[in-house]
């Protein structure tokens, strides 16, 4: 008895364009991408795209937006080779042009660099900006010949506080003249300020007090402006005086600074009606840091002497990520009611969830047990950090800290109850795990609430993590593109990337052993072939992917280095020419660019290959009666991703 086998896979090339026409695109997506999904049980594909990586436009303002015109140019050529959502990074306001980390931006305010100034020149924002003006300031974008670009973040800062200022300024004119457009328009502003402005009042407020000081380091402020928020509360009479001089003083700034936010708002809403109607997701990111404007206006709800890190990986030994840590004490008013940090917490979240489709859930360990260190035990010496007065570990082996364990409960009491209020299973969200776990950490997130993770094929094996409902990939934002991680010894001699491994996991029918070792031959000799397997091995272990911009797209440039200083982090984004980039990239000699249906190929034969060995078994039959030839519906789909790679080599 045979269990039905496989066929040769047909190699021969069709002349076809390089680019799909449109009833190509049809079928490729139908024929050949939608079919090769579902027998794979690949349910969602993300790319990993931060906001200021998107790509350029025709006027840019100098950083990408995941907005506006940039995310219609770039979303349908996504959907095409198979992407359902992008994993943003957070989308908070960043604090100026020397800290653009995105992890420790703000929480309930959005990044105002992500607005697209050429909407308010149409009739829907009241004209409120001209063309000219846009033209005047903007960049052009110039082709360098390579494909990519970086943001200037400076560049962006002084057109958005330009052009703001001028948008804001008209807005007010064109109301007070009884404008149309500009009265319903300013309908909307209000309605937003009735609903934001205890949140986006404190923020401009710290916007001017951080010009006033020339930083955003509240903690060089003098006393009154350091601690203004909760003299307020308390109505000090002093310190409304001082918030009066300071808001009469800076009216332009804080008024611009209030009508932005209510802008980008509006543009986040009109993305995601965009994005609804096309069935495409936003994966937005539930950040551990926090930014030092949340810090000034809620300073009561964090200890005083610690800040979060990690106990390795920096230059330093720990990592010192400088990140305030919420009062276990806070946390919690009783067995069910929230106290204050749980509170912040939980609108935290939400600010997360609303407008978006999911969330990333950044370094679940700081929800459980995070590694803290006291910030005056910091001695520097001799590039390293003086570990002898160093005080850090984890909060549940500091006595008396987190006495009632309240840590430990803000998963089950906090954060997934809020998921449910969004409708959202446990499961769905890309939980970050990859930490240096400690045994509470294991207890409960791995015991008790049987939490998923991701799989980091960068230095996991994918065989290992078959059938969980991790997240997989390859690499993240603060890994090298994989084209770069292969040229480093330790990553070509780690048992994940393993060529025998690589070539018997993604060729396990002994009928097909002559195949398989050309395959590992062909993986140890060429380190691009050994790439297009891993993410082959991606797509057959794992049923929801991510797959980083850098790597789709063949750039051979890293978005972050984790955990060091670099001028260029955070910087790398798409050019206005993408998609041409990416087309030629396939088409030459030496691609870099990841053709989806090449690797689904690989990926299906590879399934093929283990679900007629698993039937073998099953059957107890010797495994050479298998065939090499696959079922008739799995060698169609095999053939239409075999055409469609073909074309997008031309």
């Amino acid at each position: 008895m045979k269990v039905v086998g496989i066929k040769e896979i047909n190699y021969n090339r069709t002349s076809f364009e390089r680019r799909l026409t449109k009833e190509e695109e049809k079928s490729y997506k139908k024929d050949a991408l939608k079919p090769a999904f579902e027998y794979l049980g690949t349910k969602e594909v993300a790319m990993i795209l931060h906001g200021t990586s998107y790509p350029e436009t025709n006027f840019d303002i100098g950083v990408g937006s995941p907005y506006g015109e940039a995310a219609r140019k770039i979303i349908p050529f996504e959907m095409l080779h198979g992407f359902n959502s992008n994993q943003l990074g957070p989308v908070g306001v960043i604090s100026d042009a020397q800290h653009i980390s995105p992890y420790k931006s703000t929480i309930l305010t959005k990044n105002y660099l992500f607005i697209d100034f050429a909407e308010l020149t149409k009739d829907k924002y009241a004209n409120i900006l001209s063309k000219d003006v846009i033209k005047s300031v903007f960049n052009k974008p110039v082709n360098n010949n390579q494909n990519f670009a970086y943001s200037d973040f400076a560049e962006a800062f002084a057109n958005y506080d330009y052009c703001i200022k001028i948008a804001n300024n008209n807005f007010k004119t064109k109301i007070a003249n009884k404008d149309p457009n500009a009265l319903r328009l300013n309908q909307e502003f209000k309605r937003y300020k009735n609903d934001k402005k205890n949140v986006v009042f404190k923020e401009a407020l710290f916007n001017i007090l951080a010009k006033t000081y020339n930083t955003s380091d509240f903690h060089k402020w003098n006393d009154e402006d350091r601690n203004l928020i909760q003299l307020l509360k308390q109505r000090n009479p002093e310190a409304i005086e001082r918030y009066k001089k300071l808001i009469h003083r800076s009216k332009e700034d804080f008024e611009a600074f209030v009508f932005g936010q209510f802008i980008i708002d509006k543009q986040i809403k009109e993305n995601t009606k965009y994005r609804k109607a096309l069935g495409f997701k936003y994966i937005s990111d539930f950040l551990v840091g926090v930014s030092p404007a949340d810090e000034w206006a809620n300073q009561n709800l964090f200890l005083k002497d610690y800040r979060m890190g990690c106990p390795h990986g920096g230059p330093y030994g720990p990592q010192l990520w400088d990140i305030p840590v919420l009062d276990p004490n806070k946390l919690f008013k009783s067995e069910n009611d929230l106290g204050e940090a749980g509170i912040y917490l939980k609108n935290k979240l939400e600010a997360c969830l609303n407008n978006f489709d999911n969330v990333r859930i950044d370094h679940a360990l700081g929800l459980i047990d995070p590694y803290i260190y006291k910030k005056d035990s910091v001695n520097i010496v001799d590039g390293k950090i003086d570990l002898s007065k160093f005080v850090g570990n984890n909060i549940s082996h500091i006595e008396g800290l987190d006495s009632y364990g309240n840590y430990k409960r803000i998963l089950e009491k906090i954060i997934l109850p809020t998921l449910k209020e969004h409708c959202m299973d446990k499961n769905y969200p890309v939980w970050e795990d990859l930490c240096a776990e400690t045994e509470v950490f294991k207890d409960i997130y791995h015991k008790k609430l049987k939490l998923p993770g991701l799989t980091q094929l960068e230095w996991m094996r994918g065989e290992q993590y078959q059938h969980t409902k991790n997240w997989g990939l390859v690499g993240s934002h603060d890994s090298d593109p994989a084209q770069m991680m292969i040229k480093k010894d330790w990553v070509k001699n780690d048992n994940a990337w393993n060529i025998f491994y690589l070539a018997g996991f993604l060729n396990s029918n002994p009928a097909r052993a002559e195949y398989r070792d050309e395959f590992c031959k062909q993986i140890a000799n060429n380190d691009m072939d050994r790439v297009k397997a891993k993410f082959a091995e991606l797509f057959l272990s794992s049923q929801k992917v991510q797959i980083s911009f850098a790597d789709f797209l063949g750039i051979n440039k890293t978005y972050n280095k984790g955990g060091s200083e670099n001028d260029l982090n955070w910087k790398l984004r798409l050019n206005k020419d993408f998609e041409d980039y990416y087309y030629k990239n396939l088409s030459s000699d030496k691609p870099t660019a990841i053709n989806m249906p090449e690797i689904l190929k690989i990926a299906v034969q590879a399934k093929a290959d283990k679900d007629f060995v698993q039937k073998a078994n099953e059957l107890g039959l010797p495994h050479a009666v298998i065939s090499s030839e696959n079922a008739p519906e799995v060698q169609h789909i095999i053939d239409n991703l075999d055409k469609y790679e073909k074309i997008l080599k031309e």
